[in-house]
């Protein structure tokens, strides 16, 4: 991955971008004045070939870009835009003549049209953050006052989370799980994300495994020699098969008349809330998901039917 720093004394700011190459994601770094000469050379370096043998496209669906070698990539890209790169032995890029203005389009009705299907994508910063400065015009940093008072300095702008496209996502996604999303916000998102739903997931199954367990009578209880002060146990161990893995969880003990107090507290809230969410609670499974506690003390007084706990008389 090619980095440029900025210029030394200079303070221009800089605009990362994203390269889809042949053989893989990378970035790159330019000056947000750079030109396309300047831009397709930085991704040369990159890509490890000639300037001329690149096809530099963007958007969704990826176009390719019409610039001259002159014009400056300000308005066309901006910070953390994708860039496909397409390489061959002759670029097939479509750069417009020496001296020529780029094309406009045919009508103020098609332009309007292209801007306002821009600004449609929303990302998640857009929330939190203004609406991004029209193309071609920069956006003046903010006057430092250079006054005391403990908050001197400029803020760092918080980076734009860019879900906008497939390419984008996919991108970002294979960021995420391979590690080198760095400070991308967008793959710090997905990853998190990522952890979430596998957490839930694993859950599920570590559900799903002792009911199993406890409907085929695959199982064992240990009570502890740990006591209360009126001479009740306290502590238990389950003991189940998984194939050929064997699997221990500890839990703490439930009197018979404390087990039907939690099934009568959660009957009562379903008679006031008049809800199917409580009703769901007292089935087996996901009471195996929700309270791996109440589940085991369940099998523990029914002999493994859980499903006569509910039924069971107060």
């Amino acid at each position: 991955q090619l980095r440029t720093p900025p210029a030394r004394g200079t303070g221009r700011a800089m605009l990362s971008l994203r390269l889809r190459l042949p053989n893989g994601p990378s970035t790159v770094q330019v000056g947000e004045d750079a030109t396309f000469a300047a831009l397709r050379a930085a991704i040369a370096a990159v890509a490890a070939s000639p300037a001329e043998a690149l096809t530099l496209s963007s958007g969704f669906p990826p176009a390719p870009l019409v610039l001259n070698d002159s014009d400056p990539i300000r308005g066309t890209l901006r910070n953390m835009d994708t860039v496909v790169v397409a390489v061959g032995a002759s670029s097939g890029q479509a750069v417009a003549p020496a001296g020529k203005a780029k094309p406009k389009p045919k009508s103020a009705k098609k332009a309007a049209a292209a801007s306002s299907g821009a600004a449609a994508v929303r990302t998640l910063s857009d929330i939190d953050s203004p609406a991004p400065p029209s193309a071609g015009k920069r956006r003046a940093p903010p006057a430092s006052s250079g006054r005391g008072g403990g908050g001197g300095g400029k803020k760092r702008a918080a980076a734009a989370l860019q879900l906008s496209s497939e390419d984008g996502i996919g991108s970002s996604l294979l960021d995420a799980v391979s590690g080198r999303g760095g400070d991308d916000p967008a793959a710090a998102f997905l990853k998190a994300a990522s952890q979430s739903a596998l957490a839930h997931h694993v859950a599920e199954v570590t559900a799903t495994e002792r009911y199993h367990a406890a409907l085929g009578g695959h199982f064992e209880i240990e009570v502890l020699e740990s006591r209360r002060l009126d001479g009740e146990p306290t502590e238990a161990v389950a003991t189940y098969k998984v194939g050929r893995k064997t699997k221990r969880e500890p839990f703490g003990l439930l009197a018979l008349p404390e087990l039907r107090g939690v099934v009568l507290a959660v009957l009562e809230q379903l008679q006031t809330d008049q809800s199917s969410a409580s009703v769901e609670l007292l089935k087996p499974f996901k009471m195996a998901h929700v309270s791996p506690r109440v589940f085991w003390n369940m099998v523990h007084h029914h002999g493994g039917d859980v499903a006569a706990g509910p039924r069971a008389p107060p």
